[in-house]
């Protein structure tokens, strides 16, 4: 199910919105128009105030002021029903009755909401990528890393993002997915730390990486919930975050942020975006990159900023480090002192 199309059909959709709230059991929902961002407020599932909860009806986040919790209407699907973000998509579709045919043949839908207004039409990476039975990943998965240990990704991590290794290539597999959470590819990362920098990084399958976005459906909940994305360029770089308990990452799996990645960062609607690409790239390249993602109209605004050590006092001249590979202090250094903001 493709997010931005379901994106489409929520936003501006009260009856849609206030069903999908109801099949969960909320009731007392009351709607606010008077505004300018017109709303729902609902007690939460325990009867407590019974303005607790707001739903804004166009960009579709959440705010619980109760709990101290917000993300949006998918986050709020899954916390309820317990699912992750791939099933919640297919809760709402099941419950507002979508067609998937027209959904995947990418025709537009009769009202100019929110989702509209800040993205174009295209083709989607789910209906134009092959994807594969996550069964295949049972050769690989159960095998922990010892060289990506030795990077800063621990065990947890590796288990969250079904790190496994491949013995006929001796490559540490690294599984790519679509943006509704289905297997797309695998990559290879040779298990040699002196490897040549040509030989490092070959496809078991190979998918279009530009059409994807390492750790998007792993990480939504987290990123909604705590309003920021950090994007870097390889897989390793979510999966450093993951270690050093910072689940906001995403990886563009190379150091070109495409159209189809920035659509989908932007659709995230986060207050905060970081961009934090490896040593060595000149500061006009990233800044271009980091304008991709900016927002700026009637409906929302974001701030973007990319990670950029100057006088590289943490990240040393011709390393190629990622703002990742040191370890925490080091990378809270470049977040708290070496963001520049646009």
């Amino acid at each position: 199910m493709n997010v931005l199309k379901l994106n489409e059909i929520l936003s501006g959709n009260t009856d849609n919105i206030i069903q999908i709230l109801e099949s969960m059991g909320f009731d007392e929902i009351i709607e606010h128009n008077g505004g300018a961002n017109p709303y729902l407020s609902f007690p939460n599932l325990d009867g407590d105030n019974k303005s607790a909860c707001n739903i804004y009806i166009d960009s579709l986040n959440y705010n619980n002021y109760t709990r101290s919790k917000k993300g949006n209407i998918y986050t709020l699907v899954m916390d309820t029903q317990q699912i992750n973000f791939p099933q919640s998509l297919e809760y709402i579709s099941s419950i507002l009755n979508i067609d998937k045919k027209k959904i995947e043949s990418n025709i537009k839908y009769p009202f100019a909401g929110f989702y509209n207004k800040i993205q174009k039409q295209s083709d989607e990476p789910e209906y134009s990528m092959p994807t594969y039975d996550l069964d295949i990943l049972k050769e690989y998965t159960g095998k922990y890393s010892k060289l990506f240990f030795e990077d800063g990704i621990n065990f947890d991590s590796q288990n969250k993002y079904h790190i496994g290794y491949d013995i006929w290539s001796n490559r540490i597999t690294i599984p790519e997915f679509t943006f509704d959470g289905k297997l797309c590819g695998i990559m290879g990362r040779l298990n040699d730390k002196n490897c040549l920098h040509e030989e490092r990084w070959l496809p078991i399958i190979p998918c279009s990486r530009n059409m994807t976005l390492f750790g998007y459906t792993k990480n939504y909940n987290k990123i909604k919930e705590k309003d920021i994305c950090i994007i870097g360029e390889s897989e390793k770089a979510p999966m450093q975050m993951c270690s050093m308990r910072c689940e906001v990452g995403l990886a563009s799996c190379g150091n070109q942020i495409s159209n189809i990645q920035a659509k989908y960062i932007k659709s995230l609607n986060t207050s905060r975006v970081i961009v934090g690409y490896d040593e060595g790239l000149e500061e006009e390249y990233i800044r271009e990159q980091a304008k991709k993602l900016i927002i700026n109209n009637h409906f929302l605004k974001n701030k973007v900023g990319y990670i950029f050590d100057k006088n590289n006092d943490v990240l040393k001249k011709g390393s190629k480090n990622s703002p990742y590979d040191l370890g925490m202090n080091a990378f809270k250094e470049l977040i708290k002192n070496h963001i520049i903001w646009l």
